[in-house]
């Protein structure tokens, strides 16, 4: 059951969690075929990935995988170094509506916000970024929005939000 937190984490009972329907809620994104994902056992090709598998997020340290989706989306493939050093570390092709995490110069200067979540596709400049074609597209479903590395970029997982996130909005 997944439910929405209306209160305080420091004053939530049980009773307070309303159940939330999903049904209508898409889940954006996913990484193309060959992006390596991080997981207690190493890099591993996320075609390689196993329900069961812990994969490296960076708010939980590790998080189960619990279902592996897969979907043809349109593409966008970004160049290594291209969102800064090691930022992917290798060319990773992504859904072009999967979101990606920018927290340098780029947030503030195209946002006006220290650091957002942002659609692979509006990063897009045609050469170190660039939308083409298609893909398939595996989505991982670790039981929350988090956030995996795949092939060194900070990618979420399990999002429904289509546009622009501002994440120094809760700060």
């Amino acid at each position: 059951m997944t439910v929405q937190l209306r209160k305080n984490a420091d004053t939530l009972a049980a009773t307070d969690a309303v159940p939330v329907d999903l049904a209508g809620f898409a889940i954006k994104g996913g990484v193309a075929l060959g992006s390596i994902i991080l997981t207690a056992r190493g890099e591993v090709a996320v075609e390689d990935l196993r329900v069961g598998d812990r994969i490296i997020t960076r708010e939980r340290g590790m998080a189960t995988l619990r279902a592996i989706t897969t979907v043809t989306s349109p593409a966008c493939t970004i160049r290594a170094d291209s969102l800064g050093l090691a930022r992917p570390e290798r060319d990773i092709t992504v859904a072009a509506d999967q979101h990606v995490a920018i927290r340098d110069w780029r947030a503030d200067a195209l946002f006006g916000v220290q650091s957002a979540l942002v659609p692979a596709a509006r990063l897009a400049d045609g050469k170190q970024i660039a939308v083409f074609g298609e893909t398939l597209a595996y989505q991982l479903n670790l039981g929350a929005p988090l956030t995996i590395y795949a092939n060194g970029l900070e990618t979420p997982t399990g999002r429904t939000e289509k546009d622009l996130i501002d994440l120094t909005a809760d700060i």
